[in-house]
């Protein structure tokens, strides 16, 4: 907008708002601060001199605050949001002293945005002040009067969030200690924008002013609420002024009920703090409040019945101000009779405290009003909404019984009007309410009946039955037992007329029989938590409850206050005393029983059992008007027991509860000939299983029954009852078994108690091995499927016995059952005849027991156990079954869900697996017999592929060539997968059937399928995707085994051209597709820890990548990569596979490193060559010593890993071994560095001898292999013996990892824990093979501790392998020299000596240390050589021998090469008197001006440098 507008000609700058008050400031003479509104202390707009000099504090505002600032005093919302966000992060970053560069602006733009018409502004802003306060602290104290008035608004905000944050941002600047100091401070400032400014706004806007409305109200009670008493009285005035006003009373009738509730809250608050001011505006208080007592919406009552308790306690005389009988009851009945109006647990819990502070005039007569107010409130609950919510009605009942508690409390007095109020209460109230309870389910589950019980408790201790102590003055004994006489006994009478109703329903009766159990025993009847939440109001009855006066009664109403405790807690100190409870009890039995004597009545039979549960004493089983010895086991066995046998009865339960009800009474000696006698009548088993389950209920029932089920007569009835069921079950009678029988056999095996079976042990076993037999025998199911129901009922009991019953497998017969089971599972169904409902019981019972075998099993499988059986079962049926397609398949699927069951569990389940598999697998015969019965067909296999090569034309895209493979399904996955382990295994097993059609089709889908996987390397997440890659890789690594060693016979079948069709485009496609594979995995995955890495597609990329030719390693199509400041002599498609696959060294993933090992490993030997002939820079005048760098990239890799094992290292001394976990981050930085070794050996191995010498000073200048052999003897183990060596090779000689060679495999799954220490062993090894002269360098100038230790080691372990191979090289070396004949003597030991044969021979041996120590030489037999001559060789042949990084025969060679020199006549250097320099094989060429001697320059320097002189060391002239 505006920027295609043309500039004015000269016009070069922009508009700038700084120029503007630049202009202004010259112009009026004064510097201007931000300009804006007030900080709303007054109703008109002004201007706000923020701070003098401008220009001066925005050059202290950081240049990112301003921008925010104005940001944030755009009108865009989302603007303004993000502002707000990014104003407080960077309060939270940046440093302090700058953004207290912000303050002097932010009070005008926070008044602005803390009642912006978002909400989610709003929150924001609070937000970031929190932030801004948390940084600036104590600097906001200037600021604060600006700022106080909106903060406290805020914390008002009628948006949660928003509240909440200005909320904590409040408490972040102030510790509680101090906010009403803030407050005090900043209250005259508060008030007014509070009021004065709100309370004028223009209404056009009506949602904002309504949220400011509520907030400013809300703010005002905050203000007066938290400040202290002392700073309130000066409010006075204020709020005096706000009380005169006319139009602050009008909110108390506002149309939105949130200004309402907020003006009821202020006017609570007022009372309670400021009562002079509410006192001296009475007039207008108590109105406004008592009569609005009708309102109920949500958000108004509960503040305004504050307001109502608050006022009542403040204003002595408000009922002067208001006609309650006219004005405040009738609304207040109105309300209770409408239950509340859907407000009741927010209304009723005020009702007592309201009434407590009523004057007796507004009650008088007190009788008509407590009888409007109880039938009022009673009556409330009879409207839908306290029918449909259990919290209304429990609010009101809660309600109830306390203010008729507190009635009575008021009226023990002997009066007339108190003797009447009494009788109303019981007689018109209480008892009805109990008796609409009674029918109502909702009613009984409530907490009226422990509310009652409770009172009635009261009563008794008032009357002295409860034993607690002496009463307290003024309480009236005659007058409670009176109050529990009048009660009981119309209670009585209720429950007869009740009880003696033949229409009665069963809800009637378990109410009755629940108010009766109550009375018994408060706490055991579980009921609902009716513990009432009251905002505002706390009741307390004293203790002891003396009093009578309105004043026992506590209201308090401060915030916050404590919850009352559960009802039936605290002042329930026993159950209730008096004899009527009991008598009532008996009167209710003794109906009941003749209800169910005289007509069979059903209800009352189920009641008397009711009863019986809890009442269970002598007297109340005297139903007859007998008195036996003992009356309950009369009754049990006179009636209870012919009850429970008559055929009729459908129901039984609740006899069973009446027959434990009886054995309470008696011994356990008793109980147990009793319950012997129930088992051996001839009840339904249906009742039995009820006895048993009733029994196993509790631990008390359990002991008392323990001796009957653990007993003969129960065992031996159940193991009958098991006999029974399975051998009409195996011959199949037809009729459906009884499932109470089967449930019975089922829960007496698998109920344990304390790992004890809950029937005799001996009678476990004996049913488990019958149905075990059971079971076996049924396998040969009729087609007709007749015991299949015995079958499923079979299954069902052993999944209950298997998942229920911990160490159930320990018992032989449990796992013969469960091997029965699983070898049902596993045969064809077409020959068991079984259906899919059995298999899957079956299967759902197998399972469990392989669980419960997992968990409660030994680690170890024992022969005879379940999975050792189970194992050699599946053997057999391959090996001598005559399996077909579907028993094949039946069989495999069983084998695999056993197995994953195995793996579900975890390490423990896999160790068992294992075991499992090992048994399993067979032997290499019996392989062979497998293989034979299944015969493969070469027909078949023809029609195989052609049916492919169909596809291949026809449904090309079910190949995926060249596919997205996120969207493509699993099914198509998997059969791309199938046909390429089809053509693997063709090309390994069968390809001579392979044509060549049959090629062309074969090479080229491959090339399609690695092309799809390199370009959906981002789907790699998938485990399908991962298993085409796998795959494909695999049928690659089949064609290059096959490619490089064809079968025999199979080359003359080929076709002529197709060899060469492979190696010269086939394998240049591949591998230009898979060499830059592990760099874009490790791109897309770079977390390997990560659960979707794809690691096993590395390591079948990385054996795939091992097959590449070195000539296309040398050629490659990479990406051309290079390195700034890298010097190197390498070609450009060297260098970038080095700077490409190098760094993949360092990646966590051990496929992978091994991967970038092996074909690194491959160039390396090529790469010294492009050296040529080494530093030639320097010019003959150097002094110093050429030295040459390795290959650069291979030198940084190393260089970081060095750093990362000197970290893990550090800890250890030299001799200490370190234990690394294997795969950890720590065993990849040390693979990553031992490989790097490896390959840099590698390279130093095929270097010349006068590289060699500049690469060995490269090394020894960084200490690069100073710092590889400490780290290496700290690697290698003490011990290094070869693992798994058994007792037989002791006799043989030890197997250590110097004499066996290192695997490095990439896909080697087992032996990972030895292979750092192996590899470690092998670098050492190479070390001293290839650097001997530098490693006794470095051995040398070690202290005497560390060097005693390399010596050691290397002495016993390395020394005799290195010395057998060296003179194992000499001995089988092809190369030859002119005049001279290398042999040696037998391979006997590191003293064996290597004869020279030069005219006459110098013979050296290697010592015991070798290579630490030195080579010796011996002198021989000298023949026509001068004396001094034959000294200066055999000091030359040991300088070589000795000094020279290589073997013996290199060092041999390099001796013959001087002796030749100097037979040519070249003369020797005559410091080191040689002529071929022992270190850098150099000539002497620096030749002196004065006496023509030449000089190596290396021992020129060494002269120089020692002698600190610059003369020729022939002549002693000065050397030019």
């Amino acid at each position: 907008m505006g920027k295609n507008k043309q500039r004015t000609k000269g016009n070069v700058r922009p508009s700038s708002s700084g120029r503007a008050a630049e202009l202004l400031a010259r112009e009026s003479g004064a510097v201007p601060g931000f300009v804006g509104f007030g900080n709303m202390a007054t109703t008109e707009l002004g201007y706000v001199p923020a701070v003098h000099g401008a220009e001066e504090i925005d050059n202290l505002v950081d240049a990112d605050f301003r921008l925010v600032l104005r940001k944030l005093s755009k009108r865009d919302t989302v603007t303004k949001l993000k502002a707000a966000q990014e104003f407080g992060a960077m309060c939270q970053q940046r440093d302090s002293d700058v953004v207290k560069g912000v303050l002097p602006y932010w009070p005008r733009i926070y008044c602005k945005m803390s009642v912006d018409h978002d909400r989610r502004v709003r929150e924001a802003t609070q937000q970031a002040f929190e932030q801004l306060v948390l940084k600036v602290r104590r600097s906001l104290a200037p600021y604060l009067k600006s700022l106080m008035g909106h903060w406290l608004l805020s914390q008002c905000d009628t948006y949660a969030p928003a509240s909440s944050a200005a909320c904590q941002a409040f408490s972040a600047a102030f510790p509680p200690s101090k906010q009403a100091e803030a407050l005090s401070f900043c209250k005259d400032e508060v008030l007014t924008p509070l009021f004065i400014k709100y309370f004028h706004l223009n209404e056009e806007r009506e949602a904002k002013f309504l949220r400011l409305l509520t907030s400013s109200l809300l703010g005002v009670k905050r203000l007066i609420s938290s400040l202290p008493q002392t700073e309130t009285h000066s409010l006075q005035d204020r709020l005096t002024h706000l009380l005169s006003q006319a139009k602050f009373w009008k909110y108390s009738k506002h149309q939105t009920p949130q200004v309402r509730g907020a003006f009821f809250e202020l006017m609570s608050s007022l009372c309670e703090h400021s009562p002079v001011v509410v006192q001296a505006e009475a007039a207008r208080v108590c109105p406004t409040v008592l009569l609005a007592l009708d309102d109920t919406d949500p958000m108004v009552l509960p503040p305004l019945w504050e307001a109502v308790l608050h006022t009542l306690s403040t204003v002595t005389d408000c009922w002067s101000h208001v006609n309650a009988k006219k004005g405040v009851l009738p609304k207040l009945w109105s309300l209770l009779r409408d239950g509340g109006k859907g407000m009741a647990t927010s209304l009723h819990p005020n009702l007592l405290p309201f009434i407590s502070k009523l004057p007796s005039e507004v009650t008088a007569p007190d009788l008509d009003f407590y009888t409007t107010f109880y039938s009022s409130l009673i009556q409330g609950l009879s409207r839908e909404r306290a029918i449909s919510s259990p919290s209304e009605s429990s609010a009101i009942v809660v309600s109830s019984v306390e203010c008729l508690r507190y009635t009575l409390l008021q009226n023990t007095g002997e009066e007339e009007e108190h003797r009447l109020i009494r009788t109303m209460i019981i007689q018109q109230q209480l008892l009805p309410l109990i008796d609409s309870a009674l029918g109502n389910s909702s009613l009984q589950a409530g907490p009226l009946f422990p509310l009652v019980t409770e009172m009635l408790l009261s009563w008794e201790k008032r009357a002295g039955l409860q034993n607690l102590g002496g009463l307290s003055e003024g309480e009236n004994e005659v007058v409670f037992d009176r109050l529990l006489s009048d009660f009981w006994e119309g209670l009585r009478v209720m429950l007869a007329r009740h009880v003696s109703n033949e229409e009665l329903e069963l809800n009637e009766l378990e109410g009755m029989a629940s108010l009766l159990q109550v009375g018994l025993s408060p706490d055991s009847v579980c009921r609902k938590e009716t513990k009432m939440k009251k905002r505002s109001v706390k009741i307390c009855f004293s203790e002891p409850e003396s009093s009578v006066s309105p004043e026992e009664v506590a209201v308090t109403l401060k915030h916050p206050q404590p919850e009352p405790p559960e009802l039936g807690q605290g002042s329930t100190e026993g159950v209730l005393r008096s004899w009527h409870l009991e008598e009532i009890v008996c009167q209710q039995a003794q109906i009941s029983y003749s209800y169910v004597d005289e007509k069979n009545s059903e209800r009352h039979l189920v009641y008397l059992s009711l009863l019986l549960q809890t009442f269970h004493t002598p007297r109340v089983f005297t139903v007859e008007g007998v008195f036996p010895t003992n009356p309950a086991v009369h009754f049990l066995l006179e009636h209870v027991v012919l009850w429970l046998s008559q055929e009729d009865r459908m129901e039984t339960s609740y006899l069973v509860e009446m027959v434990f009800s009886c054995l309470r009474c008696c011994g356990r000696q008793e109980t147990t000939r009793i319950l012997n006698h129930i088992t051996t009548m001839d009840l339904k088993w249906a009742v039995l299983l009820q006895i048993i389950h009733k029994a196993c209920a509790d631990a008390a029932s359990l002991q008392a029954c323990s001796d009957w089920l653990k007993g003969s007569v129960l065992g031996e009835r159940l193991l009958g009852l098991a006999e029974e069921l399975c051998e009409a079950g195996l011959k199949g009678s037809g009729t459906a078994p009884d499932k109470d029988s089967w449930a019975l056999i089922s829960l007496a095996l698998s109920q344990y108690h304390n790992n004890e079976p809950l029937i005799g042990a001996v009678y476990v076993e004996k049913m488990i091995e019958k149905l075990h037999g059971t079971l076996s025998a049924a396998k040969g199911l009729s087609e007709e499927g007749d015991l299949e129901p015995l079958v499923c009922f079979i299954c069902d009991v052993a999944s209950t016995f298997f998942s229920s019953v911990t160490h159930c497998l320990l018992l032989p017969s449990a796992e013969e059952l469960l091997l029965t089971v699983f070898t049902l599972t596993a045969q064809d169904r077409t020959l068991t005849h079984m259906s899919d409902s059995l298999l899957r019981k079956l299967s759902h019972a197998c399972q469990a027991g392989i669980l419960s075998l997992v968990h409660h099993s030994a680690s170890e499988v024992k022969e005879g156990s379940f999975l050792y059986s189970a194992a050699f079962w599946v053997k057999a049926q391959l090996l001598t079954s005559s399996l077909g397609p579907n028993g094949l398949q039946v069989l495999v699927v069983a084998v695999q869900s056993l197995a994953d069951t195995l793996r579900s569990v975890g390490q423990r389940g896999f160790s068992l697996l294992s075991q499992f598999l090992s048994f399993l697998t067979p032997s290499q015969s019996e392989w062979i017999t497998i293989r034979r019965a299944l015969p493969v067909d070469e027909e078949l296999l023809h029609a195989v592929l052609a049916t492919m090569m169909e596809w291949r034309n026809s449904k090309e895209d079910w190949f995926l060539f060249s596919s997205d493979l996120s969207k493509t399904s699993t099914t198509q996955l998997s059969l791309s997968v199938e046909m390429m382990r089809f053509l693997s295994w063709l090309v390994t097993h069968s390809s001579k059937i392979i044509t060549g059609s049959h090629w062309d089709f074969l090479l080229c889908s491959m090339l399609a399928w690695l092309e799809t996987a390199s370009d959906n390397v981002e789907c790699l997440w998938n485990p399908w995707v991962q298993l085409f890659v796998c795959e494909c890789c695999e049928l690659i690594v089949r064609l290059n085994q096959f490619f490089t060693a064809p079968p025999p016979g199979v080359a003359d079948l080929m076709p002529s051209e197709l060899t060469a069709e492979w190696n010269d485009f086939f394998v240049e496609g591949i591998y230009s597709l898979m060499l830059p594979l592990p760099g874009r995995i490790t791109e897309a995955f770079a977390e390997p820890d990560d659960p979707l890495f794809p690691l096993a597609v590395l390591r079948s990329v990385g054996v795939a990548l091992t097959y590449v030719p070195l000539h296309h390693l040398s050629h490659n199509s990479l990406p051309v990569r290079f390195v700034a400041d890298q010097k190197t002599n390498l070609p450009e498609k060297l260098q970038t596979l080095l700077n490409t696959l190098s760094p993949l060294l360092l990646f966590k993933a051990r496929p992978l490193q091994l991967t970038v090992y092996h074909i690194l490993d491959k160039v390396m030997p090529t790469l010294p060559e492009c050296d040529g002939e080494g530093d030639n820079t320097k010019s003959d005048d150097d002094r110093e010593e050429p030295c040459l760098s390795p290959p650069a990239a291979l030198m940084s890799v190393l260089s970081t890993c060095e750093e990362l094992c000197e970290t893990i290292l550090s800890g250890l001394c030299v001799g200490e071994f370190a234990v690394v976990v294997p795969l950890s981050v720590e065993y990849s930085c040390i693979l990553a560095y031992l490989l790097a070794w490896k390959l840099l050996l590698s390279f130093f191995r095929a270097a010349p001898s006068h590289l060699r010498v500049q690469y060995s000073l490269y090394l020894k200048k960084n200490k690069t292999l100073h710092k590889l052999l400490l780290h290496l003897f700290r690697l290698m183990p003490e011990n290094p013996t070869y693992p798994g060596q058994g007792a037989e090779s002791a006799a043989k000689e030890t197997k250590t990892f110097f004499t066996e060679s290192l695997s490095l495999d990439i896909d080697k799954r087992c032996g990972i824990e030895h292979e750092l220490h192996h590899l470690a062993c092998s670098v050492y090894y190479s070390t001293v093979q290839d650097l001997p002269a530098m490693v006794r360098l470095w051995w040398t100038s070690q202290e005497k501790r560390v060097s005693h230790a390399v010596d050691k080691f290397t002495g016993r372990y390395v020394s005799s392998v290195l010395s057998a191979q060296e003179i194992c090289s000499v001995h089988a070396s092809t190369q030859t020299f002119d005049s001279m004949t290398v042999r040696t003597t037998a391979l006997l030991s590191p003293g064996d000596q290597i004869f020279i044969q030069l005219f006459t021979p110098p013979p050296p041996h290697p010592p015991q240390n070798y290579p630490l120590g030195s080579i010796v030489v011996e002198s021989g037999r000298r023949v026509g050589v001068a004396v001094q001559q034959w000294r200066n060789w055999m000091l030359q042949l040991s300088t070589y021998l000795t000094h020279q990084n290589g073997s013996i025969m290199e060092g041999l060679a390099l001796w013959k090469t001087n002796v030749d020199k100097r037979f040519e006549g070249v003369e020797d250097c005559t410091i080191c008197f040689s002529v071929i320099h022992g270190s850098n094989y150099s000539l002497p060429k620096k030749a002196c001006r004065t006496c023509k001697k030449k000089f190596h320059s290396a021992c020129l320097y060494k002269w120089f440098t020692s002698s600190n002189k610059s003369t020729c060391p022939l002549c002693r002239e000065t050397f030019f």
